[in-house]
């Protein structure tokens, strides 16, 4: 490679590592991250606008001999990233850290061979719609791959409004709804605004526009790697992210999903599971049965952002939405669905029966617990805004 490519990426590198100073504030698994033994390479994979670039680069700061490049660099296009890394090893680089990985053809027999001659250690990011470690390659005997999920309510509150809250436990808002509540009483004002901005950490100004964009970009993007994407596969997509969006829970099927885009049933289920691999959505599976059909979620914010199109959302989709998209990363819920008529609590999460309710309704099928989109406990309610702490 030429000195005067390898000058630029040097110093664009330095640039963003400076620039990423900007944010003091890390997400939950930069400490986690730290602590992955050095035998290993370490990838991350999550949806766009989530975080990884800014937590790519707070790594290289703290981490010697280290330089960030992204894999779609004009800079680099004529080259394989096997070229790019060892023109930086023969610069006395050991740590690299990549970026969007998977712009590379062949990126990952290249981070084989780099892994196998043991010059350099990689980090690098990547789609949530790549499925990583069983490629080609076989990459998941050299690569601890972990997933950078939206931006908690937790989170969000720390990054965006300056604020030092630690994580609590599941078992901690179960069994201490009162004292916690007394103790973050005022962060459920903020609830409503963080269903609406949170989850994807974008800057304030432009923040629809820049979501709007991402959005798109993975479905066109991303999802390429999945099947190749023609102009109604877009369209459907999209179509289908609006169709949850705007519907209640439950309302959603791969019926009705197939009759409204005009497709076939297994082109609707191929949708869902697409647009679930990219990170868009959320299947909920459903208890102790896989013969019926999964519950569909949006991930925050994007409910919030379609509804900016023009119609009314529906609160009780909302609560479930927040519901579903903290605790599933800390356990494995599924939803309750009882016989014809009959009427369920909503999940079950571990061994706890948990109804997401608003304040004043009445329970269904012995629900362990309540959460209440308010700020009463004592019955087993136990505040909504609180299951927004546990990552």
């Amino acid at each position: 490679m030429e000195d005067r490519i390898l000058t630029s990426l040097v110093a664009t590198s330095r640039r963003l590592m400076a620039w990423a100073k900007k944010f003091p504030k890390k997400r939950f698994l930069y400490p986690e991250l730290k602590r992955i033994d050095e035998e290993y390479y370490v990838g991350i994979k999550g949806l766009r606008g989530v975080g990884k670039t800014v937590l790519m680069l707070q790594l290289a700061m703290e981490t010697k001999k280290s330089i960030y490049f992204s894999a779609d660099s004009t800079l680099i296009k004529p080259f394989s990233l096997y070229e790019v890394v060892k023109a930086l090893s023969s610069l006395g680089y050991r740590n690299v850290f990549i970026d969007e990985i998977h712009r590379k053809p062949d990126w990952a027999e290249d981070v084989k061979t780099l892994y196998d001659e043991h010059e350099v250690r990689i980090f690098f990011s990547g789609s949530s719609a790549v499925d990583i470690l069983h490629s080609g390659a076989d990459l998941s005997r050299r690569v601890v791959l972990k997933e950078l999920p939206p931006a908690s309510f937790r989170e969000w509150l720390n990054i965006r409004k300056g604020m030092d809250i630690p994580v609590h436990s599941m078992e901690e808002v179960i069994s201490r709804p009162f004292d916690m509540t007394e103790m973050y009483m005022e962060l459920h004002a903020l609830w409503t605004e963080y269903m609406e901005r949170g989850g994807a950490l974008y800057p304030e100004s432009g923040f629809y526009d820049a979501l709007e964009n991402s959005i798109r970009k993975v479905i066109l993007e991303d999802l390429s790697a999945l099947r190749e994407i023609s102009v109604k596969y877009e369209t459907d997509a999209y179509h289908l992210l609006y169709l949850v969006a705007k519907s209640a829970p439950f309302e959603v099927n791969y019926s009705s999903i197939a009759k409204e885009l005009g497709v076939s049933k297994n082109m609707a289920i191929r949708l869902v599971e697409d647009l679930s691999k990219a990170g868009l959505l959320y299947t909920l599976q459903p208890c102790g049965s896989v013969r019926k059909e999964p519950k569909l979620y949006l991930t925050v914010p994007l409910r919030m952002f379609f509804a900016k199109k023009g119609f009314s959302i529906h609160r009780g989709a909302l609560r479930e939405e927040f519901f579903v998209n903290h605790v599933r990363w800390i356990s494995q819920p599924c939803y309750l669905k009882g016989k014809r008529g009959e009427k369920t609590a909503d999940f079950k999460v571990g061994d706890w029966i948990i109804e997401v309710s608003g304040e004043k309704k009445r329970r269904y099928q012995r629900p362990d617990y309540i959460a209440v989109d308010g700020l009463l406990t004592g019955n087993g309610r136990i505040p909504l805004f609180l299951f927004g702490l546990i990552y």
